[in-house]
């Protein structure tokens, strides 16, 4: 896909990794809109970007904030070509059995709701206009769960399995969609001490020193938009654990349950 002179639609726009993609999107010589639940730290990125950038303040769990922002978008620009679902929020480190069920409510509200209700907005007239691109934020955590951290896994596990199937939608169409899983990289989530992913344990310190820089992940962003590729793994130190647990699960491959069962229709269901 081309992407000079395109419009970008990116939630969470107001830092951290969507402003990472915004920077690398103008670097195309795309314009830019930076939705964002505070509309203060959307306007401070766009005037860090430059003119090429519009902020925008929307609630991404609310379907009638996501019609207002997009009248606004396509009176502002005719149209949107890419569509980047990043907005998130984290969650502090607990037992799912003691997880607060109001906390898991508003995780799944944010990661997973949010995500469809972008593609609700903007899916159908990117498939009638034969062309697009749909970029949703998953997480290293959307590939390898690990105890204490299971309702932003489960989150992040379901924007996997949408966009996997939305490509499949899509790709009839000429619309392309694509999966970022971001390990640890600098913005506010992960800088806010009561963010949750560290819940105070870890050093902070250390925990900076290791956090990849945003615009880098932006620009895995655009190559994998440019050449249609559906994952974006941008942290490769986390291979080790990912195949650890496909293994485990292809190892759980054996005869049928069920003695002499012979593969049906059904099983492609």
């Amino acid at each position: 896909m081309e992407l000079k002179d395109k419009v970008a639609f990116i939630t969470g726009g107001g830092g951290g990794i969507g402003e990472g993609m915004a920077q690398a999107f103008i670097e195309k010589d795309m314009r830019v809109v930076l939705a964002d639940m505070d509309l203060l730290h959307a306007e401070e990125a766009a005037a860090r970007l430059g003119d090429r950038a519009i902020p925008l303040a929307m609630d991404v769990t609310s379907l009638d904030s996501w019609a207002t922002a997009r009248e606004t978008v396509l009176t502002r620009f005719g149209q949107v070509d890419i569509l980047c679902n990043n907005a998130g929020i984290s969650s502090e480190r607990m037992p799912l059995d003691q997880f607060p069920p109001e906390a898991f409510a508003k995780v799944m509200a944010v990661n997973v709701t949010g995500v469809y209700n972008g593609i609700a907005t903007f899916g159908a007239e990117m498939r009638e206009r034969g062309g697009g691109h749909i970029v949703n934020t998953s997480s290293v955590n959307g590939l390898t769960p690990f105890g204490t951290f299971a309702a932003y896994s489960a989150s992040k596990f379901a924007v996997l399995a949408m966009s996997d199937a939305v490509r499949q939608e899509m790709a009839p169409y000429g619309v392309g969609v694509s999966t970022l899983f971001p390990g640890l990289t600098r913005s506010r989530m992960s800088l806010d001490p009561k963010g949750g992913a560290d819940k105070g344990k870890i050093d902070r310190a250390a925990l900076e020193a290791n956090m990849m820089q945003p615009i880098w992940l932006g620009r895995a962003v655009v190559r994998a938009i440019e050449r249609n590729e559906p994952y974006i793994i941008t942290h490769p130190d986390y291979r080790p654990a990912l195949e650890a647990r496909f293994r485990d699960i292809l190892d759980a491959f054996g005869g049928p349950a069920q003695p002499g069962y012979k593969t049906g229709a059904s099983a492609t269901m």
